[in-house]
C-alpha cells in the first residue's frame, strides 16, 4: 500500500468492495486516495459514480483529483467535514439512495435536514 499526503492509496474493483470497506472503516479512517482506472485501462475498477454514491451513503466526500499514471488517477476521499452542504445533484442522488434503502445513518447525518426521508 502506497501513501500520499499521509493517506493510503487504495483501489477497489467494485462499488460493493468500496462499500464493504466503508462499512468497517467509515467512522475511524481519516480518508484515502482512491486509485481509479480509466475505462481503456483494461482493468476493473470502481467508477467515479460508485464513489459518489457510496460516499453519500456513509457521509464521505470526494475532492481533489490527481493524475497517477497513464491508466489511472487518484481521487481524494474523506469523511465530510461540514453538515448539509450538498449540491442539488448530490441531494437528488441521495434521495434515490434513501428510496433504494442504501443510505446509512452517517450519510443521513452528513446531509442534515436537506433530504426527504
Amino acid at each position: 500500500m502506497s501513501v500520499r499526503d499521509d493517506l493510503p492509496i487504495l483501489e477497489f474493483e467494485t462499488g460493493a468492495a468500496l462499500r464493504a470497506w466503508l462499512e468497517e472503516h467509515h467512522r475511524t479512517s481519516p480518508g484515502m486516495w482512491l486509485r481509479i482506472y480509466k475505462k481503456n485501462a483494461g482493468r476493473r475498477s470502481v467508477t467515479f459514480e460508485e464513489v459518489l454514491d457510496e460516499g453519500l451513503c456513509f457521509g464521505w466526500s470526494e475532492s481533489t483529483r490527481r493524475r497517477y499514471d497513464e491508466v489511472s488517477y487518484l481521487q481524494k476521499f474523506t469523511p465530510r467535514r461540514s453538515v448539509g452542504t450538498q449540491s442539488p445533484r448530490n441531494l437528488a442522488r441521495a434521495e434515490l439512495l434513501v428510496a433504494q434503502g442504501k443510505m446509512k445513518p452517517a450519510g443521513l447525518l452528513a446531509l442534515g435536514k436537506n433530504i426527504k426521508e
